[in-house]
């Protein structure tokens, strides 16, 4: 999970969803924009895991994959993750490595 400090408020998650640079994969959408310091968001739907515990546990995963890319090459800017419904059926792995794929792009 990431500290306090590097997640978004409700008014900058508005505001960069709407300016950011938009990359799709199958499983994941990640919207960046670049900044001085690392903020991110994960968002995981209801279309993608009707159940709280399930979203849950995608949304703590990719935080995890999130805060080790910032840790690994001091990654800059603002990451909103966004995941797609077509995760659900999707074994954890392939969404894991479609992100860090993802994430590899943009650095």
């Amino acid at each position: 999970m990431l500290q306090k400090q590097q997640r978004l408020t409700t008014k900058e998650f508005d505001h960069y969803y709407q300016t950011g640079r938009r990359l799709h994969g199958q499983y994941v959408g990640i919207i960046y924009n670049p900044s001085d310091e690392f903020h991110g968001a994960v968002v995981v739907g209801k279309k993608v895991f009707s159940k709280a515990h399930d979203r849950n546990r995608m949304r703590r995963r990719l935080y995890g994959i999130l805060y080790a890319q910032k840790v690994a090459k001091s990654a800059k800017g603002v990451y909103i993750v966004l995941v797609k419904p077509t995760a659900k059926n999707a074994p954890y792995q392939a969404v894991r490595d479609e992100l860090t794929s993802l994430l590899t792009k943009l650095s």
